[in-house]
């Protein structure tokens, strides 16, 4: 039986192929301020920071008080265009099935928008799965600063140790959150995050596809 009780994920680049429609949707939001986009695999490399750091980091020239108009320019394409070049890494689902079915409890934690993480979760027929889905809603603090988790998640869950808590991400962004919240870390080898980056960061556990998983989970 797995020491883990609750797993919590990252979305992009954890559970779902995002980068295409995330770097197609960004290059499009420059282009309409008739800006040249940066190249994608600079875009790429921002995948995990949240949408105001990211134009910011793109766009450096950009003004304070336009940064709040590329974000919604941003959200309408990946709601329009995006979803459509979505999907899940494979093996994820039945991962996921086996956690549930095996008494574990699964949350999200993103810092992409929530209401486009339950649109994605809804369009790839995961989302019943999960008794815990957190995302950008306007008010609480990104990753990797740990207050989500000591304001939301450990409330809910009030009877679990922190050594009972798992979180899987890509990113450096996911593994600071992890050890900011004194909870161990999954990195996902296969996603999107820097590899040297996460390394330094000395994750508990590495996987190069996420069926590996299984055998943290069952073990």
């Amino acid at each position: 039986m797995s020491q883990y009780k609750l797993i919590i994920f990252d979305f992009d680049g954890t559970l779902a192929i995002t980068h295409k429609a995330i770097v197609s949707c960004i290059a499009k939001t420059f282009e309409n301020f008739n800006i040249a986009p940066p190249a994608a695999d600079t875009i790429r490399a921002t995948i995990g920071i949240n949408l105001p750091n990211t134009f910011k980091l793109l766009h450096p020239a950009i003004e304070e008080s336009a940064v709040g108009e590329w974000v919604e320019t941003y959200r309408f394409f990946y709601r329009t265009e995006g979803q459509k070049q979505l999907d899940l890494f494979p093996g994820t689902k039945q991962l996921l099935q086996l956690a549930s079915k095996s008494g574990l409890s699964l949350g999200i934690f993103s810092n992409k928008h929530v209401s486009f993480v339950n649109l994605f979760l809804e369009k790839l027929r995961i989302n019943g799965l999960f008794d815990l889905i957190l995302g950008d809603n306007g008010q609480i603090i990104h990753k990797p600063n740990p207050s989500v988790f000591d304001s939301i998640i450990k409330p809910l869950f009030p009877e679990l140790d922190n050594s009972e808590i798992l979180m899987v991400g890509d990113t450096a962004v996911d593994l600071l959150f992890a050890k900011n919240a004194g909870i161990d870390v999954c990195w996902a080898a296969y996603g999107y995050g820097d590899r040297a980056e996460c390394l330094a960061l000395e994750p508990t556990f590495a996987i190069d596809n996420i069926s590996e998983l299984a055998a943290i989970v069952q073990n």
